[in-house]
């Protein structure tokens, strides 16, 4: 699924997930991927007191924290996580936390761990919500479009990492 996830990204043409490569090791098969260090100064998921929500952010949902305080579930309001969101739901992604979202400097962001992706029932659980109900963006529309007309390419790419109905 690590795999089949990175090759989805590179149809996507979003460079989502760092290069990663199916490999036989000394446990067995299994992924291997390129490390990318995340720029420490960054942030692109936190948690703040409720109400104090950063211009530039989206809020996900309101809660507690251990000590019973008011917080807020935020992640930045950019392009590259906004197409995180949208390679979630095109990779039916069971699983995206904060600390699977590596802000790198500049700007780009990683997403790592796919290994709950592509079930075959609806199982999109992340914490990039914050866009929810607003329509896709043109290059948005664009990429996901461009997915679908090479359905067959894509269908390849993907025949021995995960079964047909996965795909689907």
């Amino acid at each position: 699924r690590e795999v089949a996830a990175y090759r989805v990204s590179e149809h996507l043409g979003w460079s989502v997930v760092p290069r990663t490569w199916l490999r036989d090791g000394p446990h067995g098969l299994g992924m291997v991927q390129v490390w990318k260090e995340p720029d420490e100064r960054e942030a692109a998921v936190d948690i703040v007191p409720a109400g104090r929500i950063p211009a530039g952010w989206c809020r996900v949902f309101d809660g507690l924290d251990s000590r019973d305080h008011e917080v807020s579930l935020i992640h930045e309001d950019s392009a590259a996580l906004r197409r995180m969101a949208v390679f979630d739901v095109v990779v039916n992604n069971a699983d995206r936390k904060g600390g699977h979202v590596l802000p790198m400097a500049g700007g780009h962001r990683y997403g790592v761990d796919h290994g709950v992706t592509m079930h075959v029932d609806p199982k999109l659980r992340t914490v990039l919500w914050g866009w929810a109900g607003t329509s896709l963006a043109a290059d948005e529309i664009a990429a996901v479009s461009g997915l679908l007309e090479k359905e067959g390419q894509v269908r390849a790419s993907l025949e021995d990492l995960v079964t047909t109905s996965e795909v689907d």
